[in-house]
């Protein structure tokens, strides 16, 4: 279900070098910074990203079933 949010809200799936856990990196370029989000296997929680694709800051770290942190994902005007 995640993963349909995401595609809805402008992400696209990356290749990412060898990572220690295993997962799927989506990635929404935008115009100031990007927006990078890490969905692990088998677990509930993402990883988001924003800033440059190799350099960017951690911004949220948890539970993936939040709906206040998924209006971070789709919020199309970084």
């Amino acid at each position: 279900m995640l993963t349909v949010q995401l595609k809805d809200a402008g992400f696209y799936e990356i290749s990412w070098p060898t990572q220690i856990v295993e997962g799927t990196t989506f990635i929404r370029p935008g115009a100031r910074e990007s927006v990078r989000v890490f969905v692990p296997h088998h677990s509930p929680e993402v990883e988001v990203y924003t800033g440059a694709l190799k350099e960017g800051r951690l911004i949220y770290q948890g539970p993936a079933d939040m709906a206040a942190q998924l209006t971070v994902l789709t919020n199309r005007n970084n």
